[in-house]
């Protein structure tokens, strides 16, 4: 048996009674079922605990709900209780959720999604049901996996960025709260770091992927996805996958911010904090830290969990395994000392890349029949080469980086960061860390080349990988035509990357799948800038 939740038919009147049909496991012992209309928002539901319902019967494993007025304890002040025509979500969670959550999106968005479905409610007051020829309970119904709102509006999955942890923030708390205000945290301790950092663990955590179209850039979701839906492969789940989901993060994203100089902008600053020396020069020996005493707290507690944090040892080791990616620095481990390196990757991946390009000047010359074959067979080795790093601490690993980067980057992004290193103000930045990064790449007198370049890397490789990684692409059905599908949806993103590799290391991936490790090629330019300066 799964766990599912079907209502009992798919069009139901405004008078009848929505009937939910729901079947657990033996070992799921509390739930949570909701219904949510066109817009996300919830409207009837019940936490159940099977160990002892309120009148002290056992539950059974399959059961029905009729949904009554005492079901509509989510409804906003602004609703009045009970079913308008529209479309309809039910879905399923594993175990209750926390009492303390301030709004219903993180009150059922740390919840385990266990299945979902929907209906819908007729501007008739009754529908017969003897037009259905059977019942539909436990029939498949196409469940859009990217929620559909009103018309111009989509929703999907958000990427695991900074932005979109600020936003989770301010649902969490509130704008202008503890994360917003340095003047509202205790004056000494390590609290306010402490919920920054398990904030970020709660938001990192919810990033999954259950199907091909979690991956896809918003605008191509909202106009092609139900005409295109079957022309991308299937999600691949391990053979003995025991949740129906993937993570949705990378640690591609990680090692591109890390050789953009996020991590080492940060160190040099709790250096100063702590009044330490760095080897060779310090130009931040002159700065004076008191634009950073109300951030003391916060750098405090970052510098006491320091035995907590990943090293950077083990983040190159893991680069190492899944993608063949090299660090260059002191910390470093030796190359012998690896067990395992992802060497295909690069070669694999660039080629890609590469015969993307080319499929896109066949595309847009009229004269020739594109063929994405080629297109297809790299993706398909460069699947095989991901898939053979999908093990040991993959997720884990990317996760946990995930949430210890988000952290650095909130750190960096508070004013008195900015009134610390100084910096640019007219340039336009997407995120507020940005400036900071590349301020203190000035103060240093390290590479030249703005973190903006390398949050474009961390970003769109983190999405690509994650398509070719997780999409089933050595399925014998698979081919050209997927392969043509995934190009088109993801055309803007790759000749993004390509602009954004070649502006960091000068290599164009849009001329030759050019195999050479990045590290080597940035270490090369920086030698180079240094020797004309």
């Amino acid at each position: 048996m799964s766990n599912e939740i079907r209502p009992r038919h798919d069009h139901i009147g405004r008078d009848d009674d929505v009937v939910l049909q729901i079947a657990v496991e033996s070992t799921v012992e509390t739930f949570t079922w909701l219904i949510l209309d066109d817009e996300g928002r919830p409207v009837a539901g019940a936490e159940v605990d099977r160990r002892a319902t309120p009148q002290g019967l056992e539950l059974s494993q399959e059961f029905s709900v009729t949904v009554t007025d005492d079901h509509f304890q989510y409804v906003t002040a602004d609703r009045k209780p009970g079913f308008d025509p529209g479309d309809y979500q039910v879905h399923l969670y594993l175990g209750t959720p926390p009492a303390n959550a301030r709004s219903p999106k993180t009150r059922f968005g740390k919840l385990q999604l266990l299945d979902e479905d929907a209906f819908s409610i007729s501007e008739s007051e009754r529908v017969d049901s003897s037009s259905h020829d059977s019942p539909d309970v436990g029939e498949p119904i196409r469940v859009a996996l990217v929620r559909e709102g009103p018309k111009g509006e989509t929703e999907q999955r958000s990427p695991v960025t900074y932005a979109e942890f600020r936003k989770f923030l301010e649902a969490e708390w509130g704008k202008g709260e503890e994360y917003d205000d340095a003047n509202a945290w205790p004056v000494f301790g390590g609290k306010p770091y402490e919920a920054l950092r398990n904030a970020a663990r709660d938001f990192v955590s919810q990033a999954k992927v259950t199907s091909f179209g979690d991956l896809l850039p918003a605008g191509y979701v909202e106009g092609k996805l139900e005409e295109t839906e079957s022309q991308f492969p299937a999600i691949q789940l391990p053979r003995d996958a025991h949740t129906p989901y993937l993570p949705g993060v990378e640690l591609i994203w990680n090692y591109w911010l890390e050789e953009g100089m996020l991590v080492q902008t940060l160190n040099v600053i709790l250096a100063r904090f702590q009044n330490r020396r760095l080897p060779g020069r310090d130009p931040l020996a002159r700065f004076d830290v008191t634009p950073l005493l109300p951030l003391r707290n916060r750098l405090w507690g970052y510098t006491e969990d320091e035995v907590h944090r990943l090293t950077v040892r083990r983040r190159a080791v893991e680069y190492e395994y899944e993608y063949g990616f090299s660090l260059i620095g002191r910390a470093v481990p030796r190359p012998h000392s690896v067990v395992e390196r992802r060497n295909g990757f690069i070669a694999t991946f660039h080629q890609v890349l590469f015969l993307a390009h080319r499929y896109f000047r066949e595309l847009d010359d009229l004269t020739v029949q594109a063929d994405a074959f080629p297109l297809y067979r790299a993706l398909r080795d460069c699947h095989i080469v991901l898939s053979q790093g999908t093990q040991n601490q993959y997720g884990e690993m990317a996760v946990a980086a995930r949430a210890e980067f988000l952290v650095m980057q909130s750190i960096l992004a508070e004013p008195q960061m900015r009134e610390f290193l100084g910096g640019r103000p007219m340039t336009p930045y997407p995120e507020h860390w940005m400036d900071r990064v590349d301020s203190m790449k000035t103060i240093q007198g390290w590479t030249d080349t703005s973190i903006m370049h390398f949050n474009d890397l961390a970003t769109i490789g983190e999405q690509l990988v994650l398509t070719i990684r997780l999409g089933n692409w050595a399925d014998p059905a698979v081919g050209g035509a997927e392969a043509a599908t995934w190009a088109q949806a993801f055309r803007y993103g790759i000749q993004k990357y390509a602009a954004a590799y070649r502006a960091a290391t000068g290599v164009d991936l849009a001329e030759e799948p050019n195999t050479e490790m990045p590290s080597t090629l940035l270490a090369r330019r920086l030698s180079g800038a240094r020797a004309r300066a």
